[in-house]
C-alpha cells in the first residue's frame, strides 16, 4: 500500500490541487454558462435580419477557455466572457453599427430583453444564476484570418486588435509542455494498488500544474485586494504565470518559481530604470500594463511580495504552513479541503490509528463498547473541530 503520510511533498501537492479544485467554479455552473452562450449563438443565427448571408460564432473568452476559473468571493456574480465573432472584414461595417445590430436582435427576444445591459464596447446578460455574460461583437481583419479579431473601441469609433483564441491556444500549449506531472504519478499508483476511496472529482489529478497556480493566484488576489484598490487583472497574472513557467511537475514548484521570477524581474527593471511590463503574447503591441499609474505598480508588487512570503512557509510542514494556507486561500477552503484529503488518504494506509483519525475528521467515527473506533457500530462520535469540520 501506499504510505502517503510519510511524503509531506506528495500531500503538499495534493491539497494545493484540492483547494483549486474546491474554488474554481462547479460543473453545474460551467454547463449552464455554455448552455446560455450556446442559446445566444442559436437566437442570433435564426434572426434574419442579423448577418443572415454571414458566419457567426459565440464562443467563450478568458479563463473558462483555459480552464483556470475561480469562484468569486462573497457571492458575486462571475463575468462570462464572450466573443461574438461575425466572419467578415472589419472595414465593411462600423462598430456602432455591429454594436447596435446586436442590441437590436436580444431586444426581439422577450427574455433577453428583460436581462440585457447596455455596456460601451460589448452587451452584458444578467442571468439569475449567479453569473452574467458580456458579449463582445467582433469581425476579421481580413477574409483570409479567422483567428484574430478586431473589436469596437469604447467609444465605438474605431477598431483594436484581439485574439483571444490564440492566447487561450498559447497558453495551454504552454501548460501541456509539463512531463509527468506528480499528481498524475500518484494518481497512477493509486489505480496499480487497487486503493479503495471514494470517487475523486473527475478533473482532480487531470489538471496542470500551471492551471492550478493560476487558479490559486487569482484567489490569494481576490483575498488581498477585497478591502483595497488597484487589483491585478486576471489577465496579467495569467500572462506572467505562463511567461514565467519553465514545465515544474507541481502546482508547488510551478507557483514558487512563478513568483520568485515574478518578483526578480520587477525590481530588475526598477532598479535598471526601466518599466516592467505585460505584453500580450500574441500580440505584442498590446500592453495589458499601458494605463498602471505608480500606484498600480506598487500594489501589484506588494501583491506579489506578500503571496511569495506567505508561500515559502509552506516548504517545511502542514503545521508551519496552516496559518498561512487559511490567509492565502480562506480557513473554510483550507479545512474542507485538509478534511477531504485526510479523509480519502487514509484509505491507502495500513495504519490503524490514522485510519481512526480520519473516521473522527470525517464525522462517520463510532466507539463501540470496548473503546475501538469503527465506521458502524457503537456511540457516534461528535465532528472533530479542529480540522473545520461542523
Amino acid at each position: 500500500m501506499i504510505d502517503i503520510f510519510n511524503n509531506y511533498e506528495l500531500q503538499r501537492e495534493e491539497l494545493l490541487a484540492r483547494i483549486a479544485q474546491e474554488l474554481q467554479l462547479d460543473k453545474t455552473r460551467l454547463e449552464r454558462m455554455e448552455s446560455a452562450y450556446n442559446s445566444v449563438s442559436d437566437v442570433l443565427k435564426k434572426d434574419s435580419d442579423f448577418f443572415d448571408d454571414l458566419e457567426i460564432e459565440v464562443y467563450a473568452q478568458g479563463s473558462k477557455r483555459i480552464g483556470t476559473t475561480v469562484r468569486p468571493i462573497n457571492d458575486a456574480d462571475f463575468d462570462l466572457d464572450t466573443v461574438l465573432h461575425i466572419y467578415d472584414p472589419y472595414f465593411k461595417h462600423s462598430p456602432d453599427q455591429i454594436y447596435n445590430a446586436l442590441v437590436k436582435a436580444l431586444e426581439k427576444d422577450s427574455y433577453y430583453k428583460t436581462i440585457m445591459e447596455k455596456k460601451k464596447r460589448c452587451v452584458r446578460l444578467n442571468y439569475k444564476s449567479d453569473f452574467h455574460m458580456d458579449i463582445l461583437p467582433a469581425c476579421m481583419p481580413n477574409i483570409w484570418d479567422k483567428e484574430n479579431i478586431q473589436i469596437p473601441e469604447k467609444a465605438l469609433k474605431g477598431w483594436s486588435l484581439g485574439n483571444p483564441k490564440g492566447f487561450g491556444n498559447w497558453f495551454l500549449k504552454i501548460a501541456d509542455s509539463v512531463q509527468e506531472p506528480m499528481l498524475r504519478q500518484y494518481s497512477q499508483m493509486l489505480f496499480e494498488a487497487k486503493v479503495e476511496t471514494e470517487p475523486l472529482p473527475e478533473e482532480l489529478y487531470l489538471k496542470t500544474p500551471l492551471q492550478r497556480a493560476v487558479q490559486l493566484l487569482k484567489r490569494y488576489r481576490d483575498l488581498y485586494f477585497k478591502d483595497k484598490d488597484y487589483a491585478v487583472s486576471s489577465i496579467v497574472i495569467t500572462t506572467l504565470a505562463a511567461s514565467f513557467y519553465k514545465g515544474e511537475n507541481s502546482i508547488f514548484k510551478t507557483i514558487d518559481n512563478i513568483t520568485r521570477q515574478i518578483k526578480e524581474n520587477y525590481l530588475e527593471s526598477v532598479n535598471n530604470g526601466y518599466k516592467f511590463k505585460v505584453l500580450n503574447p500574441v500580440n505584442l503591441k498590446e500592453d495589458f500594463t499601458d494605463s498602471w499609474t505608480k500606484q498600480h505598480y506598487l500594489s501589484f508588487y506588494n501583491f506579489i511580495d506578500d503571496f511569495y512570503s506567505k508561500w515559502q512557509s509552506l516548504k517545511v510542514s502542514f503545521e508551519t504552513g496552516k496559518d498561512d494556507y487559511i490567509k492565502l486561500f480562506g480557513e473554510g477552503t483550507y479545512k474542507k479541503s485538509l478534511n477531504e484529503q485526510f479523509n480519502t488518504f487514509s484509505k491507502s494506509t495500513t495504519n490503524s490509528l490514522i485510519k481512526s483519525s480520519a473516521l473522527v475528521v470525517s464525522g462517520n467515527a463510532y466507539t463501540d463498547i470496548k473503546g475501538n473506533i469503527n465506521a458502524t457500530n457503537g456511540m457516534k462520535n461528535e465532528y472533530h473541530k479542529n480540522f473545520g469540520a461542523r
